[in-house]
């Protein structure tokens, strides 16, 4: 499948979600249960506001899960290890509600699990919005699996008969196929928290026993898995974005790429992942699954995040007159963003054959004046930048093409960030992927502090060699120095 690119990526070295609970969890599981203590005592003598008594059960049964997830020993380590063929899920049966398993495997199986919020229900707008981004080409290489619960029949029924009467040329295409369980397992062997019992009747436990039977039958439908939440906007040819960064990371091993920063949206597995994760999700149905998710990253050796900016999903809100059409972007304020690019002093050299003996120092110039031709680039060519001083990267764009349409632009190539310089003249003996360009451009704002930090290189690389020429137009940085 040969699509072109539309996103662009962030390896990250920690999620700051997980980074917020992590420096958490230790200092406050023991408060947590003087916390509960506190909060029983008043429950005698006080009168409480019973929501708000249930929201601060939820915050202490989050804070205790955290901290037994978090603090896994390694009989549970081992315990996530034996989880090869789960005979809980196994049992699990299904009943399908509208379209049919496909005949081929799929590229990617894109699944979501519908519950009815108190608020309202956005799960038709959201299907709608995920057939209206694909591509016919695209919507032929997916299937979206959508689980329903069963928890109110007759939000059930009615969700049903809507799905059917709209949907109806997706699930005769094969697209679209809509299931329910017959039966919910139990799991032989339970790993709770402390607050189970108060915790087990929350919205929480039914959706992570609904995500673990989702990605239980899905195991086998596709190469790749992406999860979404049933209230999501999705940006236009969020396939094509996806399938240009497998392409791009198939010679490095991943567990999880995201391709939303918000909540459990966007999330990309390798199906063949799926059966451990889904008994993962059943075992400590009790647990945020933002949580799980990145706990079984970490088990399965992946380390750090790899994210992706801009965000493909954005989450749609409920708002106090039922659900709001406009989506929910995440704005990140920072106090220390620059409005330009300041271009630290460095060296920029290339071996891509140059027009007319122009100087590549051009297009690292401010401004409007500087740009220069390359002729017939070939896979390998690149275009290195080499600070002067290692500096805090914030933002890197990177500019190819003559006008709005893009003549004479970079079709294929990515940026990489350098580190570690060493010789005279200076060379970077370690390079990450920071993204593709997508459209013969790169705009990438680096939300990681880690990954900009101690920054000596920028390397513009020819993917796929192309005739004709190229116009290197602009190597934008925003930059402050090392303290």
């Amino acid at each position: 499948m040969n699509l072109p690119s539309s996103a662009v990526v962030l390896r990250a070295e920690s999620h700051l979600h997980a980074m917020r609970y992590s420096t958490r969890c230790s200092a406050l599981a023991f408060p947590a249960s003087i916390l509960l203590g506190l909060l029983l005592s008043l429950g005698t003598t006080t009168e409480i506001d019973e929501e708000q008594a249930l929201e601060e059960k939820k915050i202490l049964a989050w804070i205790i899960t955290q901290e037994q997830v978090t603090s896994m020993s390694k009989s549970h380590l081992r315990t996530f290890k034996e989880i090869q063929n789960p005979s809980e899920l196994s049992n699990a049966s299904y009943q399908q509600l509208a379209g049919n398993l496909p005949i081929k495997k799929k590229l990617m199986t894109v699944g979501l699990s519908s519950v009815l919020h108190p608020q309202g229900n956005y799960l038709m707008s959201t299907l709608k919005s995920l057939f209206l981004a694909s591509s016919e080409d695209e919507l032929k290489n997916i299937l979206v699996l959508v689980y329903l619960t069963t928890l109110d029949p007759t939000w059930f029924n009615e969700t049903i008969t809507d799905i059917v009467k709209t949907f109806s040329p997706q699930t005769l295409a094969g697209q679209l196929l809509v299931i329910r369980s017959l039966s919910t397992p139990h799991p032989m062997r339970s790993l709770k928290t402390n607050l189970s019992e108060a915790y087990s009747n929350m919205v929480q436990f039914n959706q992570n026993v609904a995500h673990a039977l989702l990605m239980n039958f899905a195991a086998n439908l596709s190469n790749y898995f992406l999860m979404i939440e049933d209230n999501v906007h999705c940006l236009p040819n969020f396939v094509t974005c996806i399938w240009r960064e497998i392409v791009t990371w198939k010679t490095n091993d991943w567990v999880l790429m995201e391709f939303s920063t918000q909540g459990f949206i966007g999330k990309l597995l390798h199906s063949n992942d799926l059966p451990r994760l889904a008994q993962f999700f059943f075992l400590y149905r009790e647990a945020p699954p933002e949580v799980l998710l990145y706990h079984f990253r970490n088990l399965r050796d992946q380390n750090h995040p790899i994210q992706f900016s801009p965000s493909l999903f954005h989450q749609v809100s409920f708002s106090s007159e039922g659900i709001s059409n406009k989506p929910v972007y995440k704005v990140i304020k920072n106090k220390n963003r620059e409005e330009s690019p300041n271009n630290p002093p460095a060296t920029v050299y290339s071996n891509l054959q140059i027009l007319n003996h122009v100087s590549p120092q051009k297009a690292y110039v401010l401004g409007e004046g500087g740009f220069f031709w390359a002729l017939e680039p070939k896979v390998g060519n690149h275009l290195t930048v080499v600070l002067a001083k290692a500096a805090t990267v914030t933002r890197v764009q990177v500019l190819t093409g003559t006008d709005q349409e893009n003549n004479e632009k970079l079709k294929d190539g990515k940026v990489e960030l350098g580190y570690e310089p060493k010789g005279q003249p200076k060379v970077c003996t370690h390079y990450i992927l920071l993204g593709s360009l997508v459209n013969g451009k790169l705009d990438h704002k680096i939300l990681n502090k880690k990954t900009g930090r101690n920054v000596s290189c920028l390397k513009l690389v020819v993917n796929t060699s192309q005739h004709g020429r190229v116009m290197i137009k602009h190597i934008n940085i925003w930059s402050k120095p090392e303290q």
